[in-house]
């Protein structure tokens, strides 16, 4: 019985370019085009290295054009930039502003959901990358187990595959590495389209292709296109016992080539896959299902050397300049067809910009940020199809034009076929493309290339971009967060007057920062304010350390960081051993509209409670307030790192209280929820011990057996290696009374 036919158009060689893909966005709103002008500069300036710049003009943004897209586009920037930095911390921080755009009951659609999903699975990368994969799994999960059918979820499903190699998890590591690339995403447009030239994917599902493949039955499909190729592909199974099976072939763009197992293809081409269903959910037999895409060529365009390979460094006066396109949809007859593209010689006018002491100069950066490009000289210039041999349906178009300087003071031809430049000019190359993988409105192609030759030397005013204010915080705040280690380093040690030695340094210079009256971002006053709260909670300072916190909230109400100040605060009280003080604190960040510290807070609340039973003088192990607030981890905040770990302490307390049954049914629970918890070998162990005492003991066997297989070097698995004989025994005892 055959579910669905998906033709899957993504190589896995492309998933380190799939990984920064921009959500695609329309023209903003009046209001807020200043704020995206501004944003694409900063983006442009990240690019070219120009990193200070492009800081100071995403912290503008940000600053100046809050709750819009262009901040939280900004905010996005900002995190990538901080994470190929390897801040992760920080990353992290950009990232959580996102966490709002998912609304209970309301579907993530168009940007929203781009920029939710990129910023989420980023975070799992930045978790990733500072080795703490308990906290990337959930963050990856929660992509993969709601958005199953997105690009992210390929994504997240490497890096889950990553976490799983890091932690000698072999299976697991493998698993999740074979799902990768295995999903699309129904509702983008994509889907309709694959992209000439590519390799193609082929993916069925079919409840009846376990047994089929059992039974030696090849699983194949046919492949047709419209200009006249076909094949057949044959397909395997994802996993071992997957109903999911995929195949694959080579794809060229051109004219078809009989029984070279090649699927050729010419863009505007559709492709149609059929597959026989040998057996449906009716009784039918041999049912063909069919699905179709369309052939479609996103264009390209480069500037190349003389033989049309390889890239120009640059323009030169006096010299032709090459131009390649690649657009196989412009392939529409015999003969060698032709594109006509537009060529721009273009310069910036500088001036010189009075930056108002103590501030950024928003006006200039504003004006910075729009076409400041004057147009010195444009040409059309005609591209011909290049073909290989006699072979003309390549969809590779090539062309020159000559490249000479102007004359100052004369205006240029724009109908000669010389495109005049002068040094530091930048080509622009532009045509529009009519139909691509995104679909059938027209897209600007374009290309740059700088103009070549000698240094100039008129002279131009430069300055500082960023104020002295601005600098000072920067420099205090990287000096503090060093002092922040070196104290954690001591407290470590237990030097504990040390510590306190290192945080009182530190904490000259963050004051500072939180008592400037100077013009700064917000995001260094933010961050000031958590290096101070942990600087005070690193030398046993908690009174200070709460009144921190109390003072961020106040001036910080909507900050994403407001539940970590709330968090700096209860673990305070917790560690000063004020239970109710902390839990109270704790309760405060359920409360709060967007967190994403819930599941934590609410793992500590079950900790305060706890903890406090278990230093009163008739402690008896955990008890049922602790139980009934663990298990609320669980139900309200599954996706949390904390879920499984307060599952763990429930089970701890069935098996100590003899539920064996509760708690088989929650090692069930825990096995199929948190495939990544990091204690899953101290669960095996506990799941033998329980189907041992129900005496189940084939599953104990088989418990007992997959700790050993699965965990080999574990603590838990050398006990197990001793449990295994007993159970054996009490198998082999069973067997002889049946």
């Amino acid at each position: 019985m055959i579910r669905y036919i998906l033709l899957v158009c993504l190589t896995l060689t492309s998933l380190k370019a799939e990984q920064t893909r921009p959500a695609v966005a329309g023209r903003p709103a009046a209001s807020n085009y200043a704020a995206m002008r501004l944003l694409q500069t900063a983006e442009d300036l990240l690019l070219t290295g120009e990193r200070e710049r492009a800081v100071k003009m995403l912290e503008t943004v940000i600053e100046r054009y809050p709750n819009t897209t262009a901040s939280l586009k900004a905010w996005l920037a900002l995190g990538k930039h901080y994470l190929e930095q390897h801040k992760e911390g920080d990353a992290i921080i950009c990232f959580r502003h996102h966490l709002s755009l998912e609304k209970p009951d309301q579907p993530l659609l168009g940007d929203a959901r781009e920029l939710f999903l990129e910023s989420t699975y980023l975070t799992g990368v930045a978790y990733y990358q500072m080795h703490q994969y308990s906290k990337a799994f959930p963050i990856l999960r929660r992509i993969t187990n709601n958005y199953p059918n997105s690009v992210w979820s390929n994504q997240s499903y490497y890096y889950i595959g990553l976490c799983h190699f890091r932690e000698s998890n072999w299976k697991k590591a493998i698993n999740a590495l074979n799902l990768v690339g295995t999903f699309i995403d129904p509702d983008s447009p994509s889907t309709e389209f694959f992209e000439a030239g590519q390799r193609f994917y082929v993916k069925i599902k079919d409840t009846d292709l376990p047994t089929l493949h059992r039974l030696g039955k090849k699983i194949e499909v046919d492949v047709k296109t419209s200009s006249g190729d076909a094949i057949r592909i044959a397909c395997l199974p994802l996993t071992s016992d997957a109903e999911v099976f995929i195949g694959s072939a080579v794809t060229e763009i051109g004219r078809a080539v009989p029984g070279d197992n090649v699927l050729q293809a010419l863009g505007g081409d559709t492709i149609t896959v059929t597959y026989s269903d040998d057996n449906t959910s009716t009784g039918e037999k041999d049912v063909a299902r069919i699905a179709q895409v369309r052939v479609v060529s996103t264009g390209q365009i480069f500037f190349t050397l003389g033989t049309y390979e390889g890239r120009a460094p640059a323009a030169f006066l006096g010299q032709p300049c090459f131009i390649v396109a690649q657009d196989a949809d412009l392939d529409t007859t015999e003969k060698a067809d032709t594109l006509t593209v537009k060529l721009y010689s273009r310069y910036r006018e500088y001036k010189d910009e009075e930056t108002p002491a103590g501030g950024v100069n928003l006006e200039a950066l504003e004006k910075e940020a729009e076409d400041t490009w004057i147009i010195r000289d444009e040409e059309t210039l005609k591209l011909t199809e290049v073909g290989n041999g006699d072979l003309i349906h390549s969809g590779r178009f090539g062309g020159s034009i000559k490249i000479e300087g102007a004359i100052r003071g004369r205006n240029a031809d724009h109908d000669d076929g010389v495109l005049s430049c002068q040094i530091d000019d930048e080509v622009l190359v532009v045509y529009l493309d009519d139909f691509h993988i995104r679909g059938d409105s027209p897209a600007e192609i374009s290309a740059r290339l700088k103009v070549a030759g000698e240094i100039e030397n008129r002279p131009r005013a430069t300055q500082p971009f960023v104020p002295d204010p601005v600098l000072k915080a920067r420099k205090q705040l990287v000096e503090s967060e060093a002092y922040l280690e070196l104290g954690r380093i001591f407290q470590g040690m237990g030097l504990e007057e040390g510590a306190a030695s290192k945080c009182n340094q530190g904490l000259e210079l963050v004051n500072d920062i939180v008592k400037t009256s100077a013009s700064i971002p917000s995001v260094l006053r933010e961050k000031a304010f958590e290096v101070k709260w942990n600087l005070e909670i690193t030398k046993n300072d908690f009174s200070a350390a709460m009144g921190t916190c109390g003072a961020f909230n106040k001036l910080f109400p909507e900050s994403p960081l407001v539940d970590q100040a709330l968090m700096g605060m209860g673990k305070a009280k917790f560690s000063n051993k004020q239970y109710k003080d902390a839990q109270a604190i704790f309760n405060r960040i359920l409360r709060l509209g967007t967190s994403h510290a819930k599941g934590e807070a609410q793992f500590m609340i079950a900790q305060c409670i706890d903890q406090a039973a278990q230093e009163s003088p008739n402690a008896q192990g955990v008890s049922e307030a602790a139980v009934a607030q663990y298990k609320l981890v669980a139900e309200r905040h599954p996706e949390s790192e904390f879920a499984g770990s307060a599952l763990a302490k429930v089970i701890d307390y069935y098996v100590k209280s003899k539920d064996y049954s509760q708690a088989d049914d929650l090692l069930e629970q825990v096995f199929k929820d948190y495939p990544d918890a990091p204690f899953l070998d101290q669960m095996l162990l506990k799941w033998t011990i329980v189907a041992f005492r129900m005496n189940q003991y084939e599953k104990a066997h088989e418990k007992c057996a997959q700790l050993i297989f699965e965990f080999p070097s574990s603590s838990f698995a050398a006990q197990a290696k001793t449990i295994l004989p007993k159970i054996e025994k009490k198998l082999k005892g069973k067997e002889e009374t049946e």
